[in-house]
């Protein structure tokens, strides 16, 4: 019923939020959810009551000309959190047409109006409550003179090594400055892990209504698809290597841990879009 009712708005908004800059996330192809950092600030505020005070700081070299970073803060002795998320894409041209009433044509050829820049942006105040936390989140994007401001929220519940994680559980709405709203649709994240020795193991599903998703999904029919991921990864004390699948693209990665430090890669590839790296800095205090 839920899904129904979401179905009844446009969901292309939310696509830019969903980005993740974890390289350890994405080295275990985006599968692993138990984190005890400030990136749970994005990713599973129920492990705030869990993280020690730490900052995070997550960069992505998207696809061609996109670049995405995240910061975040957990503080000291309290289950609170804060955190800033950007994307940026430059050097996008705006065309038009010598005569817009005929379509493109040798004597109708488009040319450049302007080069804008994008920006989409969020900003998050998360906290715990025992094993329940929540992500209050307030949203901006701008292109040219169109600009939309919008809120939503997240909810994530974990059970030991297992985590329930509800993205945009309530109408996340993007409310655009040219009269129109974008609904960004929820997905929900059943997420767990084990450790054998020198060995974790992550598994995670994922639900959602998002359209057109039948490309990387597991199960897909209509606007609903089901995705499924996995990732192992194998410790040498100081530095961990990781590998994975996110639904059928494979993801590889590793990580330095060096006192309070942690550096972690990530990529994973796209048979039309290449590669796609995420590098991320974890500093525990």
């Amino acid at each position: 019923m839920l899904f129904i009712l979401f179905e009844e708005f446009s969901n292309f908004g939310g696509e830019v939020y969903r980005v993740e800059l974890n390289g350890k996330l994405i080295g275990l192809g985006s599968s692993f959810y138990n984190f005890k950092d400030a990136s749970s600030v994005f990713y599973n505020p129920s492990n705030l009551n869990y993280s020690s005070e730490s900052i995070f700081f997550g960069f992505g070299l998207l696809y061609e000309g996109i670049n995405a970073v995240s910061l975040s803060y957990k503080f000291k002795y309290k289950p609170y959190g804060i955190g800033l998320y950007l994307v940026l894409t430059d050097n996008i041209e705006f065309t038009s047409l010598p005569d817009t009433t005929r379509p493109p044509s040798e004597d109708n050829k488009p040319y450049i109006i302007s080069i804008e820049n994008y920006l989409a942006s969020a900003i998050y105040l998360s906290s715990a409550y025992k094993n329940f936390g929540v992500s209050a989140k307030i949203l901006y994007q701008g292109i040219s003179i169109y600009r939309a401001f919008g809120f939503g929220f997240d909810l994530s519940v974990n059970f030991k090594n297992s985590s329930i994680i509800l993205k945009d559980f309530l109408p996340s709405l993007l409310y655009w400055n040219s009269k129109t709203t974008e609904f960004i649709p929820p997905i929900i994240i059943l997420s767990t892990c084990s450790q054998y020795k020198n060995f974790l193991l992550s598994t995670s599903l994922d639900f959602s209504t998002m359209e057109n998703r039948s490309f990387d999904r597991l199960i897909s029919f209509n606007n609903f698809s089901i995705g499924f991921r996995f990732g192992i990864e194998y410790n040498l004390n100081i530095v961990s290597l990781r590998g994975g699948f996110r639904n059928s693209k494979p993801s590889f990665g590793f990580g330095i841990n060096y006192k309070n430090y942690s550096i972690d890669y990530g990529s994973f590839y796209h048979a039309d879009l290449g590669l796609t790296h995420r590098t991320s800095l974890t500093i525990n205090f």
